[in-house]
């Protein structure tokens, strides 16, 4: 072979090894009959806040359990017992999350996405060994057949307020974030993409325009959250409009009530800012259609002031764009009652719904309010080391609302307070105690004879009757035995690393005050976060 016929071929073959190795990443991990999903789990969905509203299929298996989600804040099939299209779906996506996984030739990040030169990516396969963090904005710059994938070690946690958006036609569609172990999208996230964590996933309230999927934990949605798998079908959708909450359910005719729509606009999951949305109502409230401009986000706000809508008709609300060519989903509001109810009328509940141990650790709230909520704050002070997200609602809302409280500095205790009003002007200070109790690395306590008194490792005044729910979160290494005294009585409990365990000490509790004193026993350096407060 001539020597110019040699290097020819051997250009080629270059070539062509060039090609297959860019390969490697362009082409995305097949989801098959996961990708119907917008949210797909292993051990089961809990979503604390009523307006959350998913496009999509939503399900879990081998745990089915679905708590806190309705058939109607569903546009797809909600999935509540076992079946075997979720057993398919969770193998399908072991497939994928392992193809994404096995990708070689990643390029390695250090630092955060969306700062510096990572705030602007194009296509490819990028990498952490270990922890990554999304802070800010993340652009991902290229076509609308450029694929991202992101392996991640461990976790992935975006900051408040961070952003996933795109350019020269990039689609979430084609965005993959292979999570080693948990996924927590921050509040006020607009983020994007293909979620697949091996263990759990938690939404904290925002806009997740791709899907949310884990293999083998939870998918916990803390506060409003309105999640748009708009890729299912393979090809773009352009646009999609959705209105969320899908229903509301007000105190009408009380001053102070009013009725808040959002509405989000999506071209195959991108948003669409600076577009007109026309809100029509159908009801007693029809003279107040009107419109909005969507944001950066591609939110439109609409706001309905001291709404008409009585017991026995309600409105329904369609959200369109472009003078009606593209329609979204229907939601409708209706009354819950009236202010004339005021005096039988309870007062405002909050329950601890959730505790993970993160990072970062975060305690998840479920507020309600049978006579419609009017205002929720949290009091600073005394509320310390922790940010607390509270999403928007309607004034006087009987909806259960989702809170979550994110601590600030993960090794020291936290302190959240809540003060809750209702449009009958009942409050509620909801003030349970957070705690983190941590065994001294120079100290051991494991004994041949547990001795409560030496063991003892710090106790808690003013505990009310009501605050008769002990939540424990046990951290990797976590302490062994957890030993409570109050009024004569002892509550035990074993604990493995990383467990969650709720323990009932209502029994021991009297009217006023009470002292809880806690003994913990194990390794040096293990601890445990601990949460008293009011509900089962």
């Amino acid at each position: 072979m001539l020597l110019e016929e040699k290097m020819r071929f051997r250009g080629i073959f270059l070539l062509l090894f060039l090609a297959l190795a860019s390969n490697v990443h362009a082409q995305a991990p097949n989801l098959q009959t996961a990708g119907k999903f917008a949210v797909l789990a292993g051990g089961g969905i809990v979503s604390a806040d009523a307006g959350t509203t998913i496009v999509g299929n939503v399900g879990s298996s081998p745990t089915p359990t679905v708590t806190g989600l309705l058939a109607s804040q569903v546009t797809g099939t909600l999935y509540t017992a076992a079946n075997a299209v979720l057993t398919t779906a969770q193998t399908d996506l072991t497939a994928a999350y392992v193809d994404a996984a096995g990708r070689p030739s990643c390029t390695a990040l250090t630092g955060a996405l969306g700062t510096g030169t990572n705030a602007n990516l194009g296509p490819g396969l990028y990498c952490y060994s270990a922890a990554a963090l999304l802070n800010g904005t993340l652009t991902l710059t290229g076509s609308s057949t450029d694929v991202w994938i992101f392996q991640i070690g461990s976790t992935l946690t975006t900051a408040t307020g961070a952003s996933v958006v795109f350019a020269g036609g990039a689609s979430p569609c084609n965005v993959f974030w292979q999570v080693g172990s948990s996924a927590t999208i921050q509040t006020g996230n607009n983020f994007a993409g293909n979620i697949m964590a091996l263990a759990s996933i938690t939404l904290d309230g925002g806009n997740l325009a791709g899907r949310a999927l884990a293999r083998n934990g939870t998918v916990t949605i803390s506060s409003k959250e309105t999640i748009i798998s708009g890729c299912s079908s393979g090809t773009p959708v352009v646009p999609t409009v959705v209105v969320s909450p899908v229903n509301s359910s007000i105190i009408c005719g009380a001053a102070g009530s009013s009725i808040t729509k959002t509405a989000v606009v999506l071209s195959n999951g991108v948003p669409v800012a600076g577009t007109v949305v026309t809100f029509t109502i159908t009801g007693p409230d029809a003279s107040k259609s009107g419109t909005a401009i969507t944001d950066a986000s591609g939110t439109a706000t609409f706001t309905i002031n001291s709404p008409s809508v009585t017991s026995s008709a309600g409105d329904s609300i369609v959200a369109a764009v472009d003078g009606g060519t593209v329609v979204s989903n229907t939601t409708f509001a209706t009354c819950s009652g009236s202010t004339g109810s005021c005096s039988t009328t309870a007062s405002p509940t909050v329950t601890v719904t959730t505790q993970t141990a993160g990072p970062p650790k975060q305690v998840v709230f479920s507020v309600q309010a049978s006579g419609g909520l009017f205002s929720l704050v949290a009091n600073t002070p005394p509320t310390t080391n922790a940010t607390v997200a509270i999403p928007t609602f309607d004034s006087g809302t009987t909806m259960a609302l989702g809170v979550t409280a994110t601590k600030i500095n993960q090794s020291q205790s936290s302190v959240v307070e809540l003060t809750v009003v209702d449009l009958c002007g009942h409050t509620t200070v909801f003030d349970p105690v957070f705690a983190t109790i941590a065994i001294p690395a120079s100290t051991s306590q494991h004994a041949a004879e547990f001795n409560f008194n030496h063991r003892e490792v710090t106790h808690f005044n003013g505990i009310s009757r009501a605050e008769g729910m002990v939540l424990l979160q046990n951290d990797t290494p976590g302490v062994s035995l957890l030993i409570i005294r109050v009024n004569g009585s002892e509550f035990r409990t074993r604990l493995s690393n990383g467990q969650t365990k709720k323990l009932d000490i209502s029994s021991a509790l009297v009217h006023g005050s009470n002292t809880v004193r806690v003994a913990v026993t194990g390794n040096p350096g293990s601890s445990v976060d601990l949460t008293i407060a009011d509900g089962k």
